[in-house]
């Protein structure tokens, strides 16, 4: 062995070093960045604002739409509420674009008409950004075709009571239909609003963008048992949300707290000191090793079968590894992608829930919904390394070792290592 390859020693206890430091740290507590103290104005979008997932065909997230958590407007609703939403919804455009849109996602939202004749659409414009309105008259349809001469882009709905779109439908980029029109024959990007079920896909072009019960889980409900949506839940808050909300949930589910310190006071949370409440734990392990630790008990489950048991230590496993593997060859950043693919690589094993469905739910980002759904992407070339080591293909080894720049070597090293660390997690499950 090389002086080069690293000692199993320093990846146990939860991980791999993935900082610009070379010591020796556990995984969980240096995975990615620090998070940053979160802003004013980040904190008021948290609180009011809510992203709608839009996927493609293939189920891969493609857009958002920015609506008002939990505030949908009744069409029938007096028109201060309708003004003061939409003001809200204004307000918290302004504010990302403060932020910049760039490199992300699309991101839809939507304004009446009225707004189209003032200068709130040019002063918020940004690449990426898309505004959805409803066009009634030619004056409408004239100002949108003016504002979108001069760079801007809109999505205006296909209404079956006025031909003025209809008419009109190769002006346009992007056009708003319902799952039950028919599908109209225009060069447009179609936003499929309404979608209740997987084969209403197969009437619309493939380029087509959904949304919909059906993508939120809604309609899937009955197939999700209690302790499932438990796990899903908990999953979810873990990827995304804030350590108060995390605290909440075991506050709210105490059944969960009994495994969550055995994981944490195992190697695995590598805790300098036992942890003898959930409080105490959280603070201990800090905002980034708790929600690792919290995404391995959702696999997991309260009471682990040898199934979520297998699932859970071989996600551990699969995280470690391409966690590391990617810190050799970028930044801790995409180590951090790198890890949290690898844990949700076996989620549909662990929940019984199709890859697409847990796209879906967890309203993952773009790269780990192409990388899980086997797309070729740097995440996903290292997803498949992982496989390739533990079937032992020498083949699929060799050929990714040598597009990746690693020696051979110090890959099987690096997954030896990696199996090493997530073993103390199956000792905890027990």
């Amino acid at each position: 062995m090389t002086s080069e390859v690293q000692h199993p020693s320093q990846i146990i206890g939860g991980g791999i070093n993935t900082s610009e430091s070379e010591e020796p740290v556990v995984v969980t507590q240096m995975l990615g960045v620090k998070d940053s103290a979160p802003n004013r104005e980040a904190a008021l979008r948290a609180r009011f604002l809510s992203f709608d997932p839009l996927f493609d065909s293939a189920s891969a997230l493609v857009a958002h739409q920015l609506v008002l958590r939990g505030r949908a407007t009744p069409v029938n609703a007096p028109e201060e509420v309708k003004r003061m939403n939409e003001d809200m919804l204004l307000t918290g455009v302004y504010s990302l674009t403060q932020d910049g849109l760039a490199g992300g996602l699309p991101l839809l939202v939507r304004i009446s008409s009225s707004v189209l004749f003032s200068d709130v659409p040019k002063q918020l414009n940004q690449k990426g950004l898309i505004w959805c309105v409803d066009i009634d008259n030619e004056q409408h349809m004239a100002r949108a075709l003016v504002l979108q001469d001069d760079g801007l882009m809109f999505c205006p709905t296909l209404n079956r009571k006025s031909s003025i779109v209809r008419e009109s439908q190769s002006a346009w980029h992007y056009l708003n239909c319902h799952a039950n029109d028919t599908p109209p024959k225009t060069p447009a990007r179609l936003v499929v609003d309404g979608v209740q079920h997987a084969r209403t896909q197969i009437d619309w072009p493939a380029k087509s963008w959904f949304k919909g019960s059906f993508f939120s889980g809604e309609t899937q409900a009955a197939e999700i048992n209690g302790e499932q949506a438990l796990q899903l839940d908990l999953l979810s808050i873990a990827l995304r949300k804030s350590g108060d909300v995390l605290a909440q949930f075991f506050r709210l589910n105490p059944e969960m707290e009994p495994r969550l310190l055995a994981i944490a006071n195992s190697r695995v949370g590598g805790l300098s000191q036992p942890a003898d409440s959930i409080s105490h734990a959280l603070v201990l392990l800090g905002s980034q090793r708790s929600r690792r630790v919290a995404a391995l008990l959702a696999l997991a489950g309260a009471n682990p079968t040898e199934t979520s048991r297998q699932a859970a230590v071989t996600g551990l496993t699969r995280a470690l590894f391409m966690g590391k593997i990617a810190r050799l060859r970028e930044s801790s950043k995409s180590a951090a992608s790198a890890f949290e693919i690898g844990l949700l690589s076996t989620a549909p094993h662990a929940l019984s829930m199709p890859v697409e469905t847990l796209i879906r739910r967890l309203q993952l980002t773009e790269s780990s919904a192409r990388a899980l759904s086997a797309h070729s992407t740097p995440e996903g070339v290292l997803l498949q390394l992982a496989f390739a080591c533990e079937n032992n293909d020498v083949q699929a080894l060799s050929s990714h070792a040598e597009e990746l720049g690693i020696e051979l070597q110090k890959i099987s090293v690096i997954h030896l290592n990696a199996m090493i660390a997530a073993s103390a997690l199956d000792t905890a499950l027990h």
